[in-house]
């Protein structure tokens, strides 16, 4: 007999499911997370009783979230490692922008009313899913937060997409990306080795005390790990798909407890800010391509603040190369996660578990 938790487990995750799939076969880009956040979103927001069923345990978001920061940690190759020496001034260009992205943001959103927490953790132009798992310590609006980041991404996840087909005619955005094989074809002992890393990895950043220390502290060490080229990874495709099912219907179930009209009057300010972003960084990206001599849309692939691997799928499609446009994507996060100590917080609600 399973308990009313597994029940909703069960409810949340096959919904999800259901709408990734969907955004999968009509070929949406980052169809797995966007599908079932919209999906588990829209089901709560219109069906309210369907609301106390949508929900995802916090042990079970953070055990993904380890697995994320793993698959994130194993891109550092010792070739994207040593490509680190001739990328620096667009990495030192990523972390000015997205510095200078965050501030604007925040002080946008607070000279629109929001409280200092939201703005705040709204205003980060990376990490969807860890940012608004974090949301749900520090604030009862978090729903708030996952909504500003769920326009941000989504119109990341459009308007390249829209920008690169006037380029490459073939794009494919159900392509296998780049890095990753079906799970059948992974050697068995790379699932074990998701798991010890994942789980040492989070030890480790619990006692350095690293801010979100179960995305940080696994994606370091594996980082560590992959650049001095102790491990080698195969990425099972269906694995990662798991992942933003999970993650996605999570945050989707959380935006489905509160009705569309209490998030209509954001609507304005969640897309001026997302173009805002948007903006910042394609001016970044344009002046660093004009610095270094390369082409405004690789760089800008590689600024946008939208996901790792739907932007290195694109890049594939382009003919670029994939662990410039993916380095840049991880340092932005890490320059994100490492960053936002920097604005001091309230202590964590005592309702939720530490990170």
């Amino acid at each position: 007999m399973l308990s009313a938790a597994s029940l909703n487990i069960c409810f949340t995750l096959t919904l999800g499911g259901v709408g990734g799939l969907a955004f999968y076969f009509l070929g949406a880009p980052a169809p797995f997370m966007l599908g079932s956040m919209l999906v588990c979103w829209c089901v709560g927001a219109l069906i309210r009783r369907t609301r106390p069923y949508l929900s995802i345990p916090w042990p079970l978001r953070f055990g993904v979230i380890s697995i994320v920061a793993v698959v994130l940690g194993s891109y550092a190759t010792p070739d994207a490692i040593q490509g680190m020496l001739s990328w620096w001034p667009s990495l030192l260009a990523l972390a000015i922008a997205s510095l200078l992205v965050t501030w604007l943001s925040y002080f946008f959103l607070r000279s629109r009313g929001y409280d200092d927490v939201v703005a705040w953790l709204s205003a980060q132009p990376a990490g969807l899913s860890e940012i608004v798992t974090m949301a749900t310590r520090y604030t009862d609006k978090d729903y708030l937060v996952a909504f500003f980041h769920l326009v941000r991404v989504s119109t990341v996840f459009l308007f390249v997409p829209l920008l690169v087909w006037f380029v490459a005619s073939d794009f494919d955005t159900q392509v296998l990306p780049q890095g990753q094989v079906r799970s059948w074809q992974v050697d068995w002992w790379i699932w074990p080795q998701f798991a010890l890393i994942a789980l040492f990895g989070s030890l480790i950043g619990r006692v350095a005390r690293l801010p979100m220390s179960v995305l940080l502290g696994p994606m370091l060490l594996t980082a560590v790990l992959s650049g001095m080229g102790f491990l080698e990874w195969q990425r099972p495709f269906e694995l990662i798909c798991l992942v933003q099912v999970v993650l996605g219907a999570s945050i989707g179930g959380r935006m489905g407890q509160v009705e569309f009209r209490t998030l209509w009057s954001a609507v304005p300010d969640a897309y001026l800010n997302a173009f805002g972003i948007i903006f910042v960084s394609f001016a970044a990206a344009l002046g660093i391509a004009l610095l270094i001599d390369e082409e405004v849309l690789k760089i800008f692939l590689a600024f946008s603040p939208g996901g790792v691997t739907e932007l290195s799928l694109i890049a594939v499609a382009l003919g670029y190369e994939v662990a410039f446009i993916t380095l840049h994507h991880l340092f932005r996060m890490a320059v994100v996660m490492f960053a936002m100590p920097l604005k001091a917080l309230p202590a964590p609600k005592n309702a939720r578990p530490p990170g």
